[in-house]
């Protein structure tokens, strides 16, 4: 027998104090001194309570008690949870084999007859009952973890096949007015204006592919701790206001009232300019988006003491129900499933919000009376001391740099669309431009011709973009364009080592094209 480390408690319950004295001199005969601790007790009456307030290792139970049997005690102690906790090991003057089976059905570890007992018997059946409860414990408590476990994939699971299915339809939403468009221009009869009016309905529709795709890239960064946030102080005031001026198009086309009430007189914030209009362009976007046609959204600032300043966008919307106030700022979740089907979406614009936020030291919180239509989310920063431009006046509009004169441009591009209508923009520039569908061809150019700028897409069919600036380079020193669908810290990172001046994320526009290869030609 193992050595015990620490006594037993043994809880004997019998009424024949002759049975009990039995049993303490079986177990201390065959036992290292110490190694039991007892406790006695003699009828149905407080056994119970006896056994929670002891917490007994084991419990010799006597079948026949003076005022009712083991069995009504065993019953008891189950209905709480306890056989597994206090193993019991039955006592009986017979041998009944129906007794055996009831009580063992019931939940005692074992069945002894008084008559047939010896000290090495006892022991041994109690060791192996304390051992059996401690392995079925261990069994149920793992029992309970993969069920768990299992619950939580299955969650997981759905969740994941909500989120495709989600993001199968978001993705193709946008698509959709994009190619009706281009079948209308395929035509050819449509009229000046309209074709006008469809190129805005194409930019508006890709530049919101792009911002899903954004989303996910700001929510990988975020999840890798790799959010950039460029501070400096930052007019909170402006900053509402151009998000509000974004949005304009969604609010005046559902004919939304914006109210305002603008408390705050210290209204500078140490921020990134850009990542703070994102917020508050993501929370007023979800205002308008959740608000019935005739609706209103109010947007106030106050301030909280001397040094923090709350900003509050209020929508007469549909409102948050009280268990969703928290789970809608974890990332893919909308609350209720029904919201999401009506109004789509991915469910990232709030956790991203509250991780910019965060990442500046303040917070957001979402409120939500059940008894007043619509929904308030408060947003909360530090003020800064700092100086920054008044509230209302536009800072001086940037004067774009003069156009180069014409040079030697080397375009490396695989597909075939991207590359005709790039070398076309830069061609209407003035530039002499030569183009390459993959690195081979890109390097055979490079040596045969002398070029003043590279364009590269980073993923060509042969190699990839950044090896091939990187070798064009050490041939010669020219400065380059990266053009690429990865925007992650890492290829960032990746394109400044080789030596890219410029990092565009596609969907690419011909202007910021233009922009970029103006900005790093040098002087002729």
């Amino acid at each position: 027998m193992e050595e015990l480390t620490q006594p037993r408690k043994i809880l004997i319950l019998d009424d024949n104090s002759i049975d009990r004295e039995t049993c303490r001199r079986f177990l201390s005969r065959k036992s290292a001194p110490d190694s039991y601790h007892f406790v006695e007790h003699d009828s149905l009456e407080g056994a119970l309570e006896l056994a929670q307030a002891e917490k007994p290792d084991c419990i010799l139970l006597d079948y026949h008690l003076h005022d009712g049997t083991g069995v009504e005690f065993l019953r008891q102690l189950r209905s709480q949870g306890g056989t597994l906790d206090h193993p019991v090991v039955m006592l009986t003057g017979t041998g009944s084999e129906s007794i055996a089976v009831e009580v063992m059905k019931i939940g005692a570890q074992d069945y002894l007859v008084k008559d047939r007992l010896t000290p090495e018997v006892l022991q041994r059946t109690i060791e192996a009952a304390i051992y059996k409860a401690s392995s079925e414990r261990l069994i149920e408590g793992q029992r309970r973890e993969m069920e768990r476990l299992f619950r939580e994939a299955q969650e997981a699971n759905a969740r994941k096949d909500h989120f495709l299915a989600t993001l199968s339809h978001e993705l193709r939403t946008p698509l959709t007015p994009v190619l009706a468009a281009v079948g209308l221009l395929e035509d050819g009869t449509l009229a000046p204006e309209d074709t006008r009016e469809i190129a805005v309905i194409i930019r508006r529709n890709i530049e919101l592919e792009a911002r899903l795709i954004d989303d996910m890239l700001d929510l990988t960064k975020i999840s890798q701790g790799k959010m950039d946030i460029e501070r400096k102080p930052v007019d909170l005031l402006e900053a509402l206001r151009c998000a509000c001026e974004i949005c304009r198009q969604d609010i005046q086309s559902r004919l939304i009232q914006v109210t305002w009430d603008l408390q705050a007189t210290r209204h500078i914030v140490l921020a990134d300019e850009a990542r703070l209009q994102q917020v508050f362009w993501n929370l007023i976007k979800n205002a308008a988006k959740f608000t019935a046609e005739g609706g209103r959204i109010h947007l106030s600032t106050r301030n909280d003491g001397e040094e923090w300043i709350e900003a509050r966008v209020r929508d007469s919307g549909i409102g948050i129900a009280p268990e969703f106030l928290e789970r809608i700022f974890i990332p893919f979740e909308q609350g209720d499933r029904t919201v999401t089907r009506r109004f789509g979406g991915l469910g990232l614009g709030l956790s991203i919000c509250r991780a910019l936020l965060e990442a500046h030291g303040g917070t957001i919180r979402a409120e939500s009376d059940p008894d007043d239509a619509g929904a308030e989310f408060v947003v909360r920063l530090k003020t800064h001391d700092g100086s920054a431009a008044p509230a209302g006046e536009n800072p001086a509009p940037k004067v774009a740099p003069a156009p180069p004169s014409a040079r030697r441009v080397l375009l490396v591009e695989d597909h075939a669309d991207t590359s005709f209508f790039f070398a076309r923009t830069l061609r209407r520039m003035g530039h002499e431009v030569m183009t390459a569908n993959c690195a081979a061809e890109a390097e055979r150019l490079f040596d045969a011709h002398a070029f003043d700028c590279i364009v590269s897409d980073i993923g060509l069919p042969d190699a990839n973009g950044a090896d091939l600036v990187a070798r064009l380079r050490a041939k010669r020193p020219v400065p380059a364009i990266a053009l690429s669908g990865y925007g992650m810290e890492e290829d960032l990172r990746r394109s400044r080592e080789v030596g890219f001046s410029r990092h565009l994320i596609k969907p690419v526009t011909s202007q910021r094209l233009v922009e970029a290869v103006t900005e790093i030609l040098p002087p002729p």
